[in-house]
């Protein structure tokens, strides 16, 4: 941007013209500053959806995004910036050597391993390239067959031979099936309609409702295993706490209502194992946090709320 000189022009002419250029400037400014602020909101928009913030003048976003690149277009001595570097040609990682690896050798025929001129050829060395290959989930039925034993002598009663505890009794669903869901839907954010879809692609029909029942029996079935981790977290020294916004469905409540996922995680360097526990809440007070942390002595880091 143009600097204002030490001394200004006595004529008019001269200061009307200095006037002239200084507002072009500052339009110019203004007009990339706007443009700036279009793909801000763009970008908000893309990365985190549909938000209650409006773009500014956002009726005109579009055609106007375009128009203002487009006079940014023009050579302006004044606003131009040049960045020079040197790119980095990007090279591709190598696999990771804990991935099993299956060797498949590329040979000539004995026939064909004749030279030109008559003499035999010989191994002069390998081209080695390596490919990616992935193996679809299996899916299937494992049939427990419980064979029965029976008394011909004195037909007392049938014995049967025990069958391995169920997970959920009297369901189809092993554990690594349950195992499967949960860490889909919690690991890689894949909703319970979605695998609905990809089951019943592999026409295996489970309903959404039956997925979350299932959810709801492991969370039951865990915790035993949450409320000793919760009696472990609270001998810490240190803990670090923190809680984020989440959005419920739930009958009664506004589509943007909020409730909050808090978040207990083990701090320090002593613990051996991290521990990090979640504790869904409706709101964002306090009293949560003091009720759940009640008998740790230690030090709580936060974020001053």
């Amino acid at each position: 941007m143009k600097s204002l000189p030490e001394t200004l022009p006595d004529e008019t002419n001269a200061l009307q013209k200095m006037v002239l250029d200084y507002q072009s400037t500052v339009d110019q400014l203004q007009e990339k500053l706007k443009w700036y602020e279009v793909r801000f909101c763009l970008f908000q928009h893309q990365r985190f959806g549909a938000s209650s913030e409006k773009c500014p003048d956002q009726m005109e976003l579009f055609n106007e995004a375009e128009s203002i690149l487009d006079s940014l277009k023009q050579d302006d001595s004044d606003l131009e910036e040049t960045i020079s570097y040197q790119r980095k040609k990007p090279g591709r990682k190598p696999l990771s050597k804990h991935i099993p690896r299956e060797v498949v050798r590329y040979e000539l025929p004995e026939a064909e391993r004749v030279c030109e001129c008559g003499h035999a050829l010989h191994e002069a060395g390998e081209d080695k390239s390596e490919q990616l290959e992935i193996i679809p989930a299996q899916i299937k039925v494992i049939e427990h067959v419980q064979v029965k034993y029976g008394c011909r002598a004195c037909e007392i009663g049938i014995i049967s031979a025990p069958k391995p505890a169920q997970p959920i009794p009297r369901s189809f669903a092993s554990a690594s099936l349950l195992a499967y869901i949960i860490v889909a839907k919690f690991m890689d954010s894949l909703p319970l309609y979605r695998q609905e879809t990809i089951f019943k692609r592999l026409s295996i029909d489970l309903s959404r409702a039956t997925l979350s029942n299932w959810m709801l029996k492991v969370a039951e079935l865990l915790m035993p295993f949450y409320d000793r981790l919760h009696e472990l977290l609270i001998l810490q020294k240190i803990l670090q706490a923190d809680e984020t916004t989440l959005n419920v469905i739930q009958d009664g409540r506004e589509t943007k209502s909020k409730s909050y996922m808090w978040l207990y995680h083990s701090g320090g360097h002593e613990s051996e194992h991290p521990i990090v526990l979640y504790e869904y809440q409706a709101t964002r007070a306090g009293a949560h946090a003091a009720n759940f942390l009640q008998g740790f002595s230690g030090h709580l880091q936060v974020d001053g709320y």
